[in-house]
């Protein structure tokens, strides 16, 4: 028999896969929306999807008479997903791609950008055991780890924004600890200390680890990485967690992310993070506090041209409640707040915020629509004419499949 060209060949390997629609089974009774499932046989699957938010902004800035409003129409975030198994369910990988502008920025002032969210290979050593390799999530505080697509409010929360460990590349381990009814998670990773930007590493690397604590077992459908009691846990669900992670040498101000610290230097920065989530008949509240210190001087300066940039020491704490008020509504509030050490009060200013939002879910999470009025203000001055102080509404729609 000839040999089949290439070509064909090609077409016919593409031709041979199935696409299959699957479902997620919900506690809720709603009509599901289908992901779309490549697979050739049992050692290669495939799941692509995509989500993206698109939001309205209102927003009024107070200014002492010059005072400032502005509308804004965005694509807040918009991310394409590959993720399933090669050769054997225990090699499995997800590949993220965040193609927004705000996705795109890596926030650190030098104009840098990558379209690359997550690069992860993982490896199921045993039942209660993965190894990790490539760009991820570093095991920080809840407030990170949990998806921007599981919230209940439209953005996260101020002191996400200051304090957040960001994705990193390198090796991570999560381990399950067996204890009876209890479940007990220890996560550790080992990474560059650079973000996602492509800069080169400096000598030091980041130590991240993460201990979580489930004293009533585990959630349903992983809430505990998911906002709001969406599911409506019938008994109580607690989850308990503290997490410390150490960059050394960081080359930017928030470690992994921020803006560059000039002339080259690198501070040690270390960020500790205890937070909780809470959950029961509709009900539900995530907590977190977050405290960051660097080693040495926080301020590092360029003697040639006079730029000054501080690591932001400080901490913060959030607060976040809210109530499922019918199947598929519910109603949730926020107070979050950063106060910066006396050290670097001239760079950095004190923030509270308070969000008071509704969400309609049409199905879960993956497709929901959500609003907020939102009040922010500085120096612990709540007044509404207060320089800086900002009211605004917010709404969103969330779609993913």
């Amino acid at each position: 028999m000839a040999a089949m060209h290439p070509f064909v060949r090609i077409c016919s390997t593409i031709a041979g896969l199935a696409i299959t629609v699957g479902t997620v089974a919900q506690s809720t009774p709603i009509k599901e929306v289908p992901s779309i499932v490549l697979h050739n046989d049992s050692s290669l699957k495939a799941v692509v999807g995509i989500r993206m938010q698109n939001r309205f902004t209102y927003q009024h800035t107070a200014g002492a008479g010059q005072e400032a409003d502005a509308a804004d129409f965005q694509v807040r975030r918009f991310r394409l997903r590959l993720d399933g198994h090669a050769v054997t369910p225990r090699l499995q990988y997800k590949v993220q791609l965040g193609l927004s502008d705000r996705d795109v920025s890596i926030g650190d002032g030098t104009g840098a950008s990558s379209l690359l969210m997550d690069a992860m290979v993982f490896y199921q050593a045993g039942k209660n055991t993965r190894l990790g390799f490539g760009q991820g999530k570093l095991p920080g505080g809840r407030l990170a780890l949990i998806s921007s697509a599981a919230m209940e409010l439209p953005e996260r929360a101020l002191a996400n924004g200051a304090f957040t460990a960001e994705r990193d590349r390198g090796i991570q381990l999560e381990q399950a600890i067996p204890a009876g009814r209890q479940a007990v998670h220890a996560h550790l990773a080992v990474s560059q200390g650079e973000g996602r930007s492509g800069q080169r590493g400096t000598p030091g690397l980041c130590y991240t680890s993460r201990l979580e604590w489930m004293p009533f077992g585990v959630f349903r459908q992983n809430g505990a990485y998911s906002e709001g009691d969406f599911y409506r846990e019938p008994s109580p669900k607690l989850a308990i967690a503290a997490a410390y992670s150490t960059d050394r040498n960081a080359l930017r101000a928030r470690a992994q992310n921020g803006p560059l610290l000039p002339d080259g230097q690198a501070r040690t920065i270390g960020t500790f993070y205890a937070d909780a989530m809470f959950k029961c008949k509709g009900w539900a509240w995530l907590g977190e506090f977050d405290r960051r210190l660097a080693d040495g001087d926080p301020w590092a300066s360029d003697t040639a041209t006079h730029v000054s940039v501080a690591v932001n020491e400080g901490w913060a704490i959030t607060n976040q409640a809210s109530r499922m008020v019918g199947k598929r509504s519910q109603v949730a509030v926020r107070h979050s707040m950063v106060r910066y050490d006396a050290a670097v009060h001239s760079a950095f200013s004190d923030r509270d915020e308070v969000l008071l939002g509704w969400s309609y879910f049409v199905n879960d999470h993956r497709i929901k629509l959500q609003s907020a009025m939102l009040y922010e203000w500085g120096e612990g001055n709540a007044n509404f004419n207060h320089v800086g102080n900002q009211v605004g509404f917010m709404f969103q729609m969330e779609f993913g499949i």
